[in-house]
């Protein structure tokens, strides 16, 4: 898949009261569609900072990022219309059903098959029966196995994850991993995940260890 995210000497701090907070200097690293990639480290050195540079969500203090789409440079703003996220605390909308949460990002592009795509995918993650289902009468697993249907749906270039299975025991870890990675080969989506799960991370193609302000790739 032609797609990528490149980064380019980047760092990245933060500027409090009590003085300059500096998370990493200089890193240089690149996602690749059709690749699956970890970043791994302790707590407070940076990765859901980093995932977010890489998602375009904020810009980097010092360096560059290039996206990459279709052969074609693109915008951070076109990037997350091409992106899907998936987050530890799942953040579905608690007023929509199982169905109607999926069916959302496609309705939102005004794609008139939403709800029979949505319904497709509800199917792909086994919770059919949950299709009426609030977030709040959904086991935690069953949430992010909808939320992970949502960040798939529209068929993304890239997918971010932000310690997917954080709120998870191990074997529903495991399960929502499973559709993840078996979603991601499917698609041809480049999957970037932050986790702390070594399971997790040794799943994936390329694994990145982010310590203070330095990054190796172990993997």
């Amino acid at each position: 898949m032609d797609h990528h995210i490149e980064l380019k000497n980047v760092g990245h701090y933060f500027d409090t009261p009590h003085g300059r907070i500096s998370l990493f200097d200089r890193l240089s690293l690149s996602f690749a569609g059709g690749t699956t990639h970890a970043i791994i480290g302790p707590s407070g050195v940076g990765k859901s900072s980093l995932l977010s540079l890489a998602a375009g969500l904020e810009p980097p203090r010092l360096g560059e990022i290039i996206f990459t789409c279709d052969g074609g440079q693109i915008s951070t703003v076109k990037l997350r219309q091409r992106s899907g996220f998936v987050f530890q605390q799942f953040h579905l909308m608690q007023e929509l059903d199982a169905l109607g949460n999926i069916a959302l990002p496609l309705r939102l592009n005004g794609n008139k098959q939403a709800y029979d795509i949505a319904g497709e995918w509800l199917k792909k993650i086994n919770l059919e029966d949950r299709a009426h289902h609030k977030p709040t009468q959904l086991s935690g697993g069953e949430q992010q196995r909808v939320a992970i249907a949502r960040a798939f749906v529209t068929n993304p270039a890239f997918i971010f994850a932000d310690e997917p299975t954080g709120n998870l025991d191990e074997a529903t870890s495991a399960n929502v991993a499973d559709l993840m990675f078996d979603f991601a080969e499917e698609t041809g989506s480049a999957l970037i995940i932050v986790t702390h799960s070594p399971a997790l991370a040794e799943r994936a193609d390329n694994c990145f260890a982010l310590s203070e302000a330095h990054l190796e790739k172990i993997k």
